[in-house]
């Protein structure tokens, strides 16, 4: 059988934080049932034993999301480790990542994700400026708790990468989160550009009210990617290698290899996402009534790869837009995420990037 990913919320939407751009609240908004409540231990070994036995011995990956999931406790994530441990008969390579906001992280939590070898990513959008829209339910600033648990993390050795929302203030100015990253010495980030609340066919509008200045506009992108890549490409001459998630990802199509990261090879990858009352979504982005498979504790993944919604879903996310016939960088953009097209053209902009930073990129490769 082939690797399979698997994204868990253990706290499904419930979040500690009210962040002004959140995609996943949008969606949440909209269901039937907003929350799907806290993942029972036996949804949990429901959902590692069968991604055990749909791997087949092939990688396991892991990520635990939100919401916020740290949100589910201490014990929960410790079950976790220990059933990975214990169901893995078939010696499946595991990778297991948890997404957090940082607020709640403490010495104990630093020393358990130390012992059990998982990467942190810690959600957080440079300095106390550009991470403003990042609040708590009381709408004060997150900053302070959040960079608090990055250098709690350092301490502890508890590996980390950042994770940015790349709305159009940071994209704009971009120099200065980046000068902020490296003067902490951040090296592994990840840019997701923002999204706006999403429109079903037929709508003409965002489903909610949205602050336009905080989405990103083509020259906001071409202004993040000219930018950021000539700062990216810098350090690695000066033999100061900070990773940046995408560009690491353009290297690897510019020498004709797959990229790593969903939404970058042209076509959706098979993607299982549990909510917490064993729900299950084909993508991240749309969990939504509409795109329910099944649910893990009354369906294997086999059978929830091949019910109808997830083949559908699939199907949609390998065509490209008629305008990708004949452009010369469909190699290295394939026609972009799915959802992240609904929100912004990138073409001008990636022609633009592509015409002066290709040449670059092949010699990275």
């Amino acid at each position: 059988m082939p690797a399979i990913s698997v994204m868990l919320k253990p706290a499904s939407s419930l979040c500690n934080m009210r962040c002004e751009y959140c995609f996943y609240h949008s969606l949440a908004s909209q269901r039937s049932a907003p929350s799907h409540g806290m993942m029972s231990g036996d949804t949990l070994k429901n959902v590692i034993e069968k991604a055990f036995a749909y791997a087949d011995g092939a990688p396991v990956s892991l990520s635990f999301q939100g919401g916020e999931p740290l949100l589910a406790g201490k014990d929960f994530f410790r079950l976790a480790e220990e059933l990975l441990r214990t169901l893995n008969r078939k010696r499946s390579r595991v990778s297991v990542g948890v997404q957090t906001n940082g607020t709640l992280l403490d010495d104990e939590w630093c020393d358990m994700f130390t012992r059990f070898g998982w990467l942190v990513g810690l959600s957080l959008d440079g300095d106390r400026n550009h991470n403003a829209m990042r609040v708590f339910e009381d709408g004060t600033p997150s900053f302070d708790a959040a960079y608090s648990a990055a250098k709690l993390m350092e301490k502890h050795r508890t590996p980390f990468n950042i994770l940015t929302v790349l709305t159009r203030p940071v994209a704009e100015n971009i120099e200065r989160v980046y000068a902020f990253f490296r003067r902490n010495k951040f090296r592994h980030l990840q840019f997701i550009p923002v999204l706006r609340p999403l429109r079903r066919a037929g709508e003409d509008a965002a489903t909610e009210e949205a602050d336009e200045d905080i989405y990103l506009t083509p020259a906001a992108y071409l202004n993040f990617l000219k930018k950021a890549f000539s700062l990216y490409m810098k350090d690695m001459i000066d033999g100061r290698y900070t990773s940046i998630r995408q560009f690491d990802n353009f290297v690897l199509l510019a020498g004709f290899k797959r990229a790593e990261q969903c939404g970058m090879n042209g076509e959706c990858t098979r993607q299982f996402v549990v909510e917490g009352d064993g729900a299950v979504y084909p993508c991240d982005f749309y969990c939504l009534d509409e795109y329910l498979a099944g649910n893990i504790n009354e369906s294997s993944f086999e059978e929830l790869a091949e019910s109808p919604v997830a083949v559908k879903f699939l199907e949609e996310g390998s065509v490209l837009p008629e305008k990708c016939d004949g452009c010369k960088y469909l190699r290295m953009c394939n026609g972009g995420c799915k959802r992240e097209r609904i929100d912004i053209d990138k073409c001008e902009a990636y022609t633009e990037f592509f015409d002066y930073a290709l040449p670059h990129l092949k010699r990275m490769s």
